[in-house]
């Protein structure tokens, strides 16, 4: 089951399009890695991050132990540039792969781990606000 989370914060970068960006609305590059260097000190999470990718909704990246492998995508909720406060919306996702027994195996949890880590940095922070 997928985890949604959206926020609002005028803290991450989300006026300028860069030059690497595959469409106007790539932003999240930095609200990425701002996530795995959060959730890499959290040290009860017991996951280790790959390096950001680029999608076309945004950026994304993996979240792996020895049980699961989970994606973390971050999309800006625009079509581009637009006025503070900019919406953002964070899904994490359970990918099991091409793994027969991982896909057999029931929900280990790692989503909600996860979902509720970053709920956690997210509330932490005073220039983030959870949109409901």
């Amino acid at each position: 089951m997928d985890k949604w989370i959206t926020a609002e914060t005028d803290i991450f970068a989300h006026r300028e399009v860069k030059s690497h960006f595959i469409n106007p609305c790539c932003f999240g590059e930095d609200f990425a890695a701002w996530l795995i260097k959060e959730l890499s000190k959290e040290g009860n999470l017991n996951f280790r991050f790959s390096e950001p990718i680029q999608e076309d909704y945004g950026w994304g990246f993996w979240a792996t132990n020895e049980k699961d492998r989970v994606w973390i995508a971050i999309s800006y909720a625009g079509d581009g540039p637009q006025e503070p406060p900019p919406q953002w919306v964070i899904c994490v996702k359970r990918d099991p792969g091409l793994n027969v027994m991982r896909r057999l195996r029931s929900n280990t949890g790692s989503e909600e781990l996860l979902s509720d880590g970053i709920r956690k940095l997210l509330k932490s922070n005073p220039a983030i606000r959870i949109v409901r």
